[in-house]
């Protein structure tokens, strides 16, 4: 297990994050773009080997899958290999400075894709948020001052705590979804 919350913790806050910055932005994403929030909600841990993203992603079963995936999960694994050994796990990507350095290209690369962006940005940012409510928080300030943690003592990672409050995550999410989507409450007869 990792140190910080897991794989699906932060998935379910990446969904949660760009569902609930949607509706306060009053934007109406595509379902197509939340799977982007969730590769963002992994990425700054990829300053770890043993993350989801820092592992690479040449682990299908599937030979084409894995042929395909291959030039992507060399390159996450060098990035997760260069970052871990300069200036290692939960710091520069767990950090305001780390935040902006990516979303920094995301609007500047993507301004005409403003969903994606959106998913983007609300998915990295998910992510140094749902870790500073762990027990080791993140480094805000980044090379300077001490982990920030939002909650006295943090919330230990594997727990039944840490279950309580994806869930909570994801009940948000879910909330977020039916109020930008009328036709889905509808379909669910929730109107």
């Amino acid at each position: 297990m990792l140190p910080g919350l897991n794989g699906t913790t932060h998935a379910v806050f990446g969904v949660a994050a760009l569902a609930g910055a949607a509706l306060v932005a009053g934007a109406d994403p595509p379902a197509y773009v939340y799977p982007a929030a969730v590769a963002a909600a992994w990425l700054p841990d990829v300053d770890n080997p043993r993350s989801t993203l820092g592992n690479g992603l040449s682990r299908s079963k599937n030979p084409i899958l894995n042929v395909l995936s291959r030039p992507v999960s060399w390159v996450l694994r060098t990035t997760s290999f260069v970052l871990v050994r300069t200036v290692g796990h939960r710091t520069l990507t767990h950090s305001i400075l780390g935040s902006l350095l990516f979303a920094l290209p995301v609007y500047l690369f993507l301004a005409d894709y403003p969903n994606l962006s959106l998913a983007l940005v609300a998915g990295y940012a998910s992510h140094v948020f749902a870790d500073a409510l762990n027990t080791r928080g993140v480094p805000l300030l980044w090379p300077v001052g001490r982990p920030f943690r939002l909650l006295p003592g943090g919330i230990k990672s594997g727990g039944a705590v840490e279950v309580a409050v994806a869930l909570g995550a994801l009940m948000a999410a879910l909330y977020a979804i039916l109020q930008l989507n009328p036709s889905l409450r509808a379909l669910l007869g929730l109107v």
